[in-house]
């Protein structure tokens, strides 16, 4: 059974996968546009970081019982979160990747008992908060893997 420890591990595990991903990474990398499709590393951080906030309020309405899933396309929604963030130093997008996780980390706590595993109807499926954060952590999963492979493509070509 879906338990809180086990969501708090997967949440651990993917945030140190992406950080190690882009650990050390210099300027001109972390801007360079088609990191990951058209985006540059700090651009998908930007997304990452709405995409947790989405998460986030997901959850809450879910332990309302009315859950709030956004209707834009994942690409509006993407688009809009780089825009959002235009300028934005390295440091400042960190910053707010950690406030971020830090508001996650605190609002667990509500998700105590049943209500980690209660499902509702969210975008014609039925998944429970526990469902909704696994997902969250294993999409930064993934974006941490093909980071990781990007930055040894760079590697390689600069060895070339």
């Amino acid at each position: 059974m879906a338990s809180l420890a086990e969501l708090r591990a997967l949440l651990r595990q993917s945030r140190a996968a992406l950080l190690a991903a882009v650990h050390g990474l210099p300027e001109d990398l972390l801007q360079r546009p088609q990191a990951i499709g058209p985006w540059s590393v700090a651009q998908v951080i930007a997304q990452r970081i709405e995409a947790e906030s989405r998460t986030l309020t997901l959850v809450q309405s879910m332990l309302h019982g009315h859950p709030l899933y956004p209707d834009l396309p994942q690409e509006a929604l993407d688009r809009g979160a780089v825009e959002r963030r235009r300028g934005w130093t390295w440091n400042g997008l960190m910053s707010e990747l950690y406030q971020q996780r830090e508001e996650t980390g605190i609002n667990l706590d509500d998700l105590a008992g049943e209500a980690l595993t209660r499902t509702l109807a969210v975008g014609g499926r039925r998944l429970s908060p526990f469902d909704v954060l696994a997902t969250l952590a294993a999409q930064e999963e993934a974006l941490a893997l093909r980071l990781a492979v990007w930055r040894e493509q760079v590697d390689e070509a600069k060895r070339s």
